[in-house]
């Protein structure tokens, strides 16, 4: 089987696509399960979470989802990260 050529429309593959820009098919098993795995970390990322808040309808719900799904530790890094910045601010008014 040849992996340049999608098994479906037998179009020639363009680049590092894992699908078929013609038809949709995914060029092989392999290449399916790494679309799927790129996107599962896509989504469990910041940047992510960020997209998933700003385009869902309800926002805030979207955001304690997100807050829900944020480790403890993460959360109290933040905390004192912010805390600090403030008490710089505060110190140089």
């Amino acid at each position: 089987m040849n992996m340049n050529k999608c098994p479906e429309c037998g179009q020639q593959r363009q680049g590092d696509e894992y699908r078929c820009l013609a038809c949709g098919c995914f060029y092989s098993q392999l290449d399916e399960f790494l679309a799927t795995e790129a996107a599962q970390k896509e989504k469990n990322s910041f940047k992510g979470q960020i997209k998933a808040i700003l385009q869902a309808e309800d926002s805030l719900h979207a955001l304690k989802i997100a807050y829900k799904n944020t480790p403890r530790r993460t959360i109290f890094t933040l905390w004192v990260i912010f805390a600090f910045i403030f008490t710089m601010t505060l110190s140089v008014l």
